[in-house]
């Protein structure tokens, strides 16, 4: 059996045969050994084209090779300290090299791997089978690659790249992406596993099939989509079935009018026939049931399962709204918000970002800018909630949204506490230069996330992509992962961009929505009460418990703490300050003196 097919198989089994957790402690026939005896994951592929000596022409030790030289090997993609999803799979790696040097070894070292490729190109795409093992090895982990270079005539001598760090996520990254593509003038779909994307909207075998879409939202859950449809009209069908829910029989608006107004009639009135509704941009209500959606800067609600119009936003005088986010706990919506009289849907210049409260009658409270922009140049735009609502993604930029070169995306606390946090290796990383502007960085989206680990956004850049693209202006989807545990002020919580492996090159992608995928299969069957939708419907915390004194006698678990009714040994004395009903008069700590 030849090195690449023993590798591939060895590499395959131990892919789906271990915990991620526990590879050094394999005792498997692909496993090799460190110098303390442990099991690492341990082989060499030699590539088409490559000679079958190649391993031999590259000793193990590396302290004779050159890599102070201008001419040694040089990694363009990833970059340095880049974080992937473990499920990603096609990532292809890139360097630069002299002209001279025919024959590469690419290495891959770790505590937990030691792996080899052999190739005469200068990039390498690990199969299948070695991406995941690779990644399974690593998941929550890091590795160094390292590439080394030589000429097959003159072998003696042996270049080295810096070696550059890439880390691995611990659990893989759920849902699917939603982006629009000038390719098909249309809605793509694509899991971050998949080789290629797929036209979703317009059906590609419907009638329409060549109608123009333009700008869309996805609900959490994965099962609606909004979208402008044939110019700026409003279309909503289901995910997967493309079901037209809207239009059909919509409502017209009702007047404008403030939360709480008396005059607001109990049932809207009956619609007309054939009405369509215009459409900037949208979003839904974390269940999916309303859409919250923009046009020229008006804001209107619209229930989705009967296609009434609920209401028209008020918004103070002389001030618009576009770009809405629906935070994932439903609290608020956040706006890209701005004062005028009149507003397009394609762009917007001098917005600041504000938040809406959603009142418990389903109106909308007041504006609260939490980042004020700085003067009509400076703009701020398409704000989006972390699944744990707890902080914004926007874009900041020099002039109007639409193809602003000059964006770059930023974090803020969602109640407005404390500066932006400028997120520098996201925005300014590319190949190994620090400090890269104008890449127009813009349209985040945040990936669903069930359990606490690293959350990922997608964002649209016109950076390049190592040497596949290079200066071509043209809208690509990238992602970063982002740490919660390290959002402060004075810490950037971002990991360099990776590029999205199931992109047309030639096409300009942009817009993308990260949501839940209703046929993958969710990691919890029950909702945990930690601020992220664990149950994967696309709500938040729902039914979970509100902490309270415990009352005794109830039979409900008032503290929250999964036992009813604990320390309910009842007596005829309520003691004081220790938050428990003593006397089972279903009153805490009464009597007490202060």
């Amino acid at each position: 059996m030849n090195a690449r097919r023993a590798l591939g198989l060895a590499l395959a089994l131990l892919a789906g045969a271990c915990d991620p957790n526990d590879v050094e402690l394999l005792d498997h026939p692909s496993a090799g050994r460190d110098a303390g005896g442990n099991s690492i994951l341990t082989g060499s592929v030699t590539l088409p084209g490559a000679p079958a000596d190649a391993q031999q022409l590259f000793p193990e030790d590396t302290r004779a090779d050159v890599s102070s030289e201008s001419g040694v090997p040089e990694i363009v993609y990833p970059s340095h300290e880049t974080m992937f999803p473990r499920n990603i799979e096609r990532v292809l790696h890139q360097w630069r090299a002299p002209a001279r040097l025919d024959l590469f070894e690419v290495r891959f070292d770790s505590d937990a791997a030691r792996l080899r490729f052999y190739t005469v190109d200068r990039s390498l795409l690990p199969d299948a089978a070695a991406w995941r093992a690779l990644a399974a090895a690593h998941a929550g982990r890091s590795l160094q690659m390292t590439v080394r270079g030589l000429r097959r005539d003159q072998p003696e001598e042996i270049y080295r790249s810096e070696s550059i760090t890439l880390h691995y996520s611990r659990a893989e990254v759920l849902g699917a992406l939603y982006y629009w593509s000038t390719g098909t003038s249309g809605v793509m779909r694509a899991h971050i596993a998949a080789a290629n994307a797929t036209k979703f909207f317009t059906d590609p075998a419907g009638e329409d099939a060549g109608s123009c879409v333009a700008c869309h939202a996805v609900s959490r859950d994965g099962r609606r989509l909004a979208a402008g449809y044939d110019g700026e009209h409003l279309r909503v069908v289901t995910i997967p079935d493309r079901e037209l829910l809207i239009p059909g029989d919509v409502a017209p608006a009702m007047e404008p009018m403030m939360p709480s107004d008396p005059m607001m009639p109990a049932e809207p009135p009956p619609p007309p026939k054939g009405a369509e509704l215009g459409y900037g941009w949208g979003t839904f209500s974390p269940d999916g049931s309303r859409l919250l959606y923009a046009h020229k800067g008006e804001l209107s609600l619209l229930d989705v399962d009967d296609g009434q119009t609920v209401l028209e936003v008020a918004l103070p005088p002389g001030h618009l709204a576009t770009h809405p986010d629906w935070s994932p706990d439903g609290r608020h919506v956040a706006v890209a918000y701005v004062a005028g009289d009149r507003a397009g849907n394609k762009d917007v210049t001098g917005s600041s970002i504000a938040r809406l409260p959603v009142n418990d009658d389903g109106t909308f409270g007041e504006p609260e800018v939490l980042v004020a922009s700085e003067d009509k140049d400076d703009t701020l735009f398409f704000p989006v909630y972390s699944p744990d609502s707890r902080w914004l993604a926007f874009a900041r930029g020099h002039g109007k949204s639409k193809d602003n070169a000059s964006a770059e995306l930023f974090l803020v606390d969602a109640e407005g506490e404390g500066e932006p946090i400028a997120l520098d290796r996201l925005n300014h990383r590319v190949r190994s230069e620090n400090g890269v502007l104008d890449l127009g960085n813009t349209m985040p989206t945040w990936a669903p996330s069930t359990q606490p680990d690293v959350f990922w956004l997608a964002f649209s850049s016109i950076r390049d992509y190592g040497d596949v693209l290079v200066d071509a202006a043209r809208d690509q989807l990238w992602g970063a992962a982002i740490d919660p545990a390290r959002i402060d002020p004075g810490d950037d919580p971002s990991y360099p961009a990776f590029w999205m492996p199931f992109q047309d090159i030639d096409e300009g992608n942009h817009r993308a929505f990260w949501s839940l995928a209703p046929e993958q299969e969710c990691p919890s069957t029950s909702e945990l009460c930690d601020d992220l939708d664990s149950d994967c419907d696309g709500v938040v915390d729902e039914d979970c418990c509100t902490p309270a004194p415990e009352l005794c006698g109830n039979g409900v678990d008032d503290d929250c703490n999964g036992v009813p009714d604990e320390h309910c040994d009842c007596g005829e004395i309520e003691l004081c300050d220790n938050n428990i009903d003593d006397d089972c008069d279903v009153t805490v700590d009464e009597d007490c003196l202060i």
